[in-house]
């Protein structure tokens, strides 16, 4: 395995432990409702637009595909009621995070190609843009963990803190 690929690997597992902690309490309702006032993001449309680019980090690593979440998850939220139910949002974000973390671990020196089109924000290497995307995911997690506290729900990080007591 190239060893840059053992930290990205590791940002994306964590971030999956972080999103399936933090749907576990949600129900479709909950999940489907948007932020700032009704005109923002909902967790649903979150997981559904990290879903999109899950399939884009796997093209980036060769393993293209149909991206069935690019139509709904790729442009502005909407009200929610065409998205999957939480659970199969869930599941398809866990079998992509598992996709992603075999390719990367399998990348061997992909990794250093060339970044296509000089990567979104000026990367060079096609690792710097993943790792990117990586960031990307993690700062929407942040959304997720911010819907939830203005939901009266617990925080993120106290859910780790009680499963870490357990």
């Amino acid at each position: 395995m190239d060893p840059a690929a053992r930290p990205i690997i590791g940002l994306y597992e964590l971030s999956h432990r972080m999103l399936t902690l933090a749907a576990g309490d949600l129900s479709d309702q909950d999940a489907r409702t948007r932020s700032r006032g009704g005109t923002g993001p909902s967790i649903a449309w979150t997981i559904g637009h990290l879903c999109h680019h899950k399939v884009q980090v796997l093209e980036l690593l060769g393993q293209p595909r149909q991206n069935p979440f690019a139509a709904t998850f790729e442009g502005a939220a909407t009200d929610g009621q065409a998205y999957p139910p939480l659970a199969e949002l869930v599941a398809s974000f866990s079998a992509l995070n598992g996709e992603v973390c075999a390719a990367l671990a399998a990348a061997g020196d992909r990794l250093d190609a060339p970044a296509p089109d000089a990567g979104p924000h000026g990367e060079k290497r096609l690792a710097e843009t993943i790792l990117f995307l990586a960031w990307h995911e993690a700062y929407h997690l942040g959304g997720i963990g911010a819907i939830r506290r203005d939901q009266g729900r617990t925080a993120i990080a106290d859910l780790v803190r009680a499963l870490q007591a357990a």
